[in-house]
């Protein structure tokens, strides 16, 4: 591919982020089918991290093994364990969670893998759940499918069955939603006229053409699960013509390891293309420096304010996971400067990175103290 032309799909890739970050989170695509005894689960992960890994769990002391879907910071965002059941999570407004008294507290960090290690059905799944403090949930929707085709939605502190054959989920909670028509996500609202128009089937093909109509120009991967098989089939950033596919029982019997989703694909994509660009902090910041460019001139005069705090916080997040992920952070010092070289005359989004770029140096120097001191001594 030439460098104009993946520009010009990384330019279409940040349109698409400017639309999501009005939701304040990343868009995610869910969708489950029961046909005949057979359940396939659809996922696609919709950020702007392009390093996607994924990592397997044996079950060791616990009832089964788990492969977990996510980014370098290892954080769970999917999981899917040898007893057919899968999670993942959705980006949601605000929702007050209100029945919290007497229950358990854990953190975020700590809810799923429990879960996922020793549980096969939605049912004591949700048995489970309703014994947990679930307040740090309340900008978050979970969604658990089990083998049989049940799932369970957890919108806060409300914990909801279901066993519809066919159900697609997104960023918007179903309880509150009355009409699938009306949800204003355009992803969602194609992947709907898909389903309406095509014949339904259990099978990966099916399954992976439904995700393939609810996918965006920051999907980073999509994953196909078969939850009698324990099969998966994996697709990476938006490239629905190549897929691996991976028998989580054989990884299991690997023992603990982890891969990287990009370097599972070929190298001529424009995925994978993408991955190098976002590992280099000169070539984002080039990048991103050419999509301002580019999108500050297509933008109206009253736009260009909003559109500077979205790109200023694109570029934090950018950043942060880049700490996050324990890389050189005189690199994430690079994407900061690169706001208030953007955007000198914005007080607010210069504030913002200035304070960043204090608080990272004096993290770079604590360190550095931290390593003289504690470091190896010379013998002579």
């Amino acid at each position: 591919m030439q460098k104009n032309e993946f520009k010009m799909k990384y330019v279409l890739t940040l349109i698409a982020l400017i639309f999501l970050f009005s939701y304040s989170g990343n868009a995610c695509s869910m969708y489950k089918i029961t046909q005949d005894g057979k359940t396939i689960v659809g996922n696609n992960e919709d950020w702007i991290n392009a390093n996607s890994e994924i990592w397997f769990v044996p079950a060791g002391k616990n009832k089964f093994g788990v492969m977990n879907l996510g980014f370098d910071n290892s954080f769970t965002q999917g999981a899917f364990n040898e007893a057919g059941l899968v999670y993942d999570a959705f980006v949601m407004p605000y929702l007050k969670v209100k029945n919290y008294k007497g229950k358990i507290k854990v953190t975020a960090e700590d809810l799923i893998a429990p879960i996922m290690h020793n549980y096969s059905n939605v049912n004591e799944v949700k048995e489970h759940l309703s014994k947990i403090d679930l307040r740090f949930l309340d900008n978050t929707m979970l969604v658990f499918v089990d083998r049989s085709g049940q799932y369970l939605i957890v919108e806060g502190d409300e914990l909801i069955l279901g066993k519809d054959d066919e159900h697609a989920f997104s960023n918007f909670y179903p309880s509150q939603t009355s009409k699938l028509e009306e949800v204003n996500l355009p992803s969602f609202q194609s992947g709907l006229k898909h389903l309406k128009a095509s014949k339904s089937e259990a099978t990966f093909e099916y399954c992976s053409s439904v995700m393939n109509s609810f996918q965006q120009s920051i999907t980073q991967y999509s994953s196909i699960y078969d939850l009698q098989e324990c099969k998966i089939r994996l697709y990476h950033y938006q490239n629905f013509d190549n897929f691996i596919e991976l028998d989580l029982m054989a990884e299991l019997k690997k023992g603990s390891h982890k891969l990287s989703i990009p370097e599972l694909f070929p190298k001529d994509t424009k995925g994978y293309q993408f991955h190098k660009t976002y590992n280099n902090a000169d070539s984002l910041v080039s990048y991103y420096e050419a999509i301002w460019d580019s999108m500050s001139k297509k933008v109206l005069p009253n736009q260009i304010e909003l559109l500077e705090a979205q790109i200023s916080q694109m570029l934090a997040l950018t950043a942060e996971d880049w700490i996050k992920a324990n890389k050189d952070k005189n690199e994430a010092i690079k994407i900061y400067r690169l706001v208030i070289k953007l955007f000198p005359n914005n007080k607010k989004v210069k504030k913002n990175a200035n304070k960043n770029i204090k608080r990272i140096s004096r993290e770079i120097k604590e360190s550095t103290k931290h390593n003289r001191v504690d470091g190896p001594t010379s013998d002579n």
